[in-house]
């Protein structure tokens, strides 16, 4: 191997996002090979824009705070390598198909930093080989879930009215039995995707939805023939047998997850959404403490669009002033201040400092900024 995959292959042991994306690079090297050995470009390139979403939308914008000034040295380090070693990695991989663009990249990530190496992508090795270590179907197949999970309780929090910054009590996730278990971290990272202050892992939904079950004739009619009417009596009254892998068995006929319409009717106070076998439920009662919180969560987005109008660089620390502070907010402020590098000001404001008006539920504030010299 070469020095670039003796130094990617040395990788340290990274979180489970940094591990995650790395076994996603792993087998994008196989599957592409696999596709062009194929003569396939096009299932080639879809690979590359897959993992490319993943990277981008998934991967990066959970470790933005992570890559920031004042974050853990160690975590920002791990966070920059892991970038670093997947974009390699995608380099490599698009070189056949973008060989112009590939080149490009190659000479930023490599031949900038590191001269001694290869001076051209196209003088590397395939990356197969050095990735597989890191390859992790198991830790795939959680963070598949997981992301389900994300998408199910951003359905159920549209459907309620709860904006993702207002923080929710709890939430319950029933995992379908495939064989894949969820790690804590990987719940603490579903906490912090869906605002939620604790997540708790249960064997069903059944102790907190009431599940009916409805046959889709369309599908079974053919195939079942004459045991419709007792399939559909079965589903009426409630007879049925719910499978870990989301299929179901009525009146003695085994239905498949594409077979049957699952329909789950929250208790009150909660929501509910179910897919595959997956279910997410949300508790989505709202003490004075979460309003609270989710105004303080609000008044930081507000600062942080301010400083964005103010065209202020990322690493800027200001002064703030915030006028108006309703006293449930206050135990909330540090967060705020923190995450906006922000050091409170005291009143009055300035006229150069730039304004905005908040509107939180707690009543109306007035905001001011202005960046430390």
């Amino acid at each position: 191997a070469s020095a670039i995959d003796a130094a990617i292959a040395a990788a340290p042991s990274w979180p489970a996002l940094d591990r995650w994306i790395l076994s996603r690079a792993a087998g994008l090297a196989d599957e592409v090979a696999a596709d062009l050995r194929d003569y396939d470009a096009v299932a080639a390139t879809r690979a590359i824009s897959t993992f490319i979403d993943d990277l981008s939308t998934w991967f990066l914008r959970r470790s933005r705070d992570r890559m920031r000034a004042g974050a853990d040295p160690a975590d920002r380090e791990a966070a920059f390598a892991t970038l670093h070693a997947a974009l390699v990695t995608l380099t490599r991989t698009t070189a056949p198909i973008l060989p112009f663009l590939s080149e490009t990249m190659y000479q930023n990530l490599i031949v900038s930093v590191v001269p001694e190496l290869p001076d051209s992508v196209h003088l590397t090795s395939w990356p197969a080989v050095v990735m597989a270590p890191h390859r992790d179907p198991d830790l795939e197949g959680a963070m598949d879930l997981v992301r389900g999970a994300v998408d199910l309780a951003r359905t159920l929090r549209a459907q309620a009215g709860l904006r993702m910054r207002q923080p929710l009590a709890r939430a319950w996730l029933a995992v379908p039995d495939r064989g894949i278990g969820i790690s804590g971290e990987l719940l603490a990272l579903f906490a912090d995707e869906v605002n939620v202050r604790a997540v708790e892992v249960i064997a069903d939904g059944s102790d907190l939805v009431e599940r009916r079950v409805k046959p889709l004739l369309p599908k079974i009619g053919k195939r079942l023939g004459s045991a419709i009417p007792s399939v559909m009596a079965a589903a009426r009254d409630g007879a049925v047998e719910f499978h870990a892998d989301g299929s179901v068995t009525l009146a003695g006929q085994h239905l498949a997850t594409d077979e049957v319409e699952i329909q789950a009717t929250p208790r009150p106070g909660t929501a509910v959404a179910d897919r595959d076998g997956l279910v997410v439920v949300l508790d989505t009662e709202l003490t004075d403490d979460l309003r609270a919180e989710g105004d303080a969560r609000e008044l930081a987005r507000a600062v942080q669009d301010l400083r964005r109008e103010a065209a202020l660089e990322l690493d800027d620390r200001i002064e703030l002033w915030i006028e108006g502070l309703p006293a449930s907010v206050e135990p909330y402020l540090g967060p705020v201040l923190a995450d906006t590098l922000a050091v409170l000001a005291v009143p009055p404001i300035p006229a150069e400092a730039r304004r905005a008006a908040v509107a939180l539920d707690a009543g109306p504030v007035t905001i001011a900024l202005r960046r430390i010299e």
